[in-house]
């Protein structure tokens, strides 16, 4: 196949699937068609055999632009936003405890209120 594929006879094609109206498309697998048309009667009979859809994406693979893979620099965090993550909450429940106890009651309150008034 990578003969034909090098010659331009065929291309490989990324196959998306919707399976219903209010799903996003997922990624279900890849072709190797001569056209776009032939792509998507593939994708219908290799993808879709037992599966009901509503749509298919067909997306020929050369024409996919993609980070590379030895450039993690463009992956940095420019800024510090550590307050996005989530990870730095996780002893949030400890600190919610210790906070619940030295939080007034309204108990407290009204007999505090009773013995000045």
């Amino acid at each position: 196949m990578q003969l034909k594929e090098a010659e331009g006879l065929y291309h490989p094609y990324e196959v998306f699937v919707q399976y219903d109206h209010l799903a996003h498309h997922q990624h279900v697998g890849s072709v190797l068609a001569a056209s776009p048309d032939i792509a998507l009667q593939l994708a219908r009979e290799n993808f879709l055999r037992r599966d009901k859809a509503v749509n298919i994406w067909v997306v020929r693979k050369d024409h996919i632009h993609a980070t590379p893979y030895d450039v993690p620099e463009f992956f940095a965090n420019e800024f510090d936003k550590d307050y996005r993550r989530v990870d730095g909450y996780a002893d949030n429940a400890r600190r919610w405890k210790a906070f619940k106890q030295k939080a007034l009651h309204i108990e407290d309150i009204v007999n505090d209120l009773e013995k000045g008034g």
